[in-house]
């Protein structure tokens, strides 16, 4: 097995798109090892991989970010950040995390809320005084909580793989995310106080009215989500699409951002992004059934079981595998390889597979913004113009903080799963 690893990684070096290099490499392997009988039933594979039910969620929670995108909700979610919490000590920092936090609620996706707000908040801080260093480090580390709060991609994609309810890892990501985004803040005021970054005039009641009344139609999107799973009244995959069609009608009639004609480039837009993503999907679980196959999950359980046996030693086994991992792949890549592979460790130990679920996808967020080599750590650099060495050093600060939240997550279950249990019962 661990030269399909070498074949994998040998692919990714030269520069071949993930889901090539996932199929390359599994091809290479069956060849290697005169399994070329196999093809047909990984073709098969390949193919049924992305037919579920619950995946149709993803083309839906893309269309939506893209939409608020296209309206500039992202200017004015800002914009209403700023009223509420621009008067503290590193005010457009503050700015910065509510933004993402709000932005979390109706994107879903750590990589649309660092193109969609990144941009605007990067550039806004750097006209204020702050370091583009700083800047970019707080946008970086407030863009992953976006995969967190719901609604979230990567956590329908990791209760597909893990077999899980998606409700409840929508639901269990919520208190995470607000612990993420409050680690962050605090880290921005000890850092602008200790520098002197500027801080703005508190906004009166009238102009945080003003913003809200601007912004107030989009911030009810994730309470129409949440709410809409919690009471049962439609499924996580309809709910996805009553977000993307309330976003639309925002977009659309509302703030008359667009009309039919761009509306039709976005769905381009939006299924060239599906199709990507579900093809690295499908590529991803061919090799993770090629590994199923090798017995990784059993020798994987061996490995484990020869360190420790406790759940809670194995969940920081798993989270530092999956930070060293997921520093060099792509986070969903690792959700479909990884999830099924682990899962039989998590069920050995009684972990819950909730639990496992939401720590696994918030690891390999914060994996993707870890120097040297995360994929958000090299977007971000790139929107801020800055050089990597200078953005690691200040990007290391907020990795503590939300390596802190990671480990609090592991040594008190309760956090994931205490809402998932009161909303749809133990």
């Amino acid at each position: 097995m661990i030269y399909i690893f070498i074949a994998m990684f040998f692919f990714f070096f030269f520069g071949m798109p993930i889901a090539f290099g996932l199929l390359s490499s599994t091809t290479y392997y069956l060849l290697f090892t005169d399994q070329s009988r196999e093809m047909l039933s990984f073709s098969a594979r390949v193919i049924s991989a992305s037919d579920s039910y619950v995946l149709i969620a993803v083309p839906f929670f893309m269309l939506a970010a893209e939409l608020m995108n296209e309206a500039k909700i992202t200017d004015r979610i800002f914009s209403f950040a700023k009223s509420l919490v621009g008067h503290i000590p590193g005010g457009l920092g503050h700015v910065n995390v509510i933004a993402s936090m709000i932005f979390a609620g109706m994107s879903g996706s750590g990589l649309a809320d660092t193109v969609g707000l990144g941009k605007v908040e990067i550039k806004a801080m750097k006209d204020d005084g702050y370091d583009a260093s700083f800047s970019a480090a707080v946008t970086a580390s407030s863009a992953i909580i976006g995969p967190i709060i719901p609604p979230s991609i990567c956590m329908v994609v990791g209760a597909v793989v893990t077999n899980t309810s998606v409700g409840r890892m929508l639901v269990g990501g919520v208190i995470p995310g607000i612990m993420m985004g409050t680690g962050l803040m605090m880290v921005v005021y000890f850092i602008s106080k200790k520098r002197g970054y500027p801080r703005m005039k508190r906004a009166t009641l009238k102009e945080i009215l003003k913003q809200f009344i601007g912004t107030g139609p989009a911030l009810f999107t994730p309470f129409i989500l949440v709410g809409g799973i919690v009471t049962g009244i439609f499924t996580p995959t309809e709910a996805a699409a009553v977000a993307c069609l309330y976003a639309m009608l925002l977009a659309m009639l509302f703030y008359r951002a667009f009309g039919l004609r761009r509306l039709f480039r976005i769905l381009i837009n939006v299924g060239t992004g599906t199709g990507a993503l579900l093809f690295v999907m499908s590529a991803a679980s061919a090799l993770g059934t090629l590994a199923a196959r090798a017995q990784v999950p059993q020798r994987l359980m061996q490995l484990v079981s020869s360190f420790t046996t406790n759940p809670t030693a194995t969940m920081f086994i798993i989270v530092l595998m999956l930070i060293l991992l997921g520093m060099i792949m792509e986070d969903l890549s690792l959700l479909v390889i990884m999830g099924p592979l682990l899962l039989p460790v998590v069920h050995k130990l009684g972990i819950n597979p909730v639990h496992f679920g939401v720590v696994m996808v918030l690891t390999l967020q914060l994996a993707m913004i870890t120097p040297p080599v995360g994929m958000g750590f090299y977007i971000t650099c790139h929107l801020a113009e800055v050089d990597a060495l200078t953005y690691s050093k200040e990007i290391l600060w907020f990795v503590m903080i939300l390596v802190v939240v990671v480990t609090l997550m592991c040594l008190i279950p309760p956090l994931v799963t205490f809402l998932p249990d009161l909303a749809f019962g133990k």
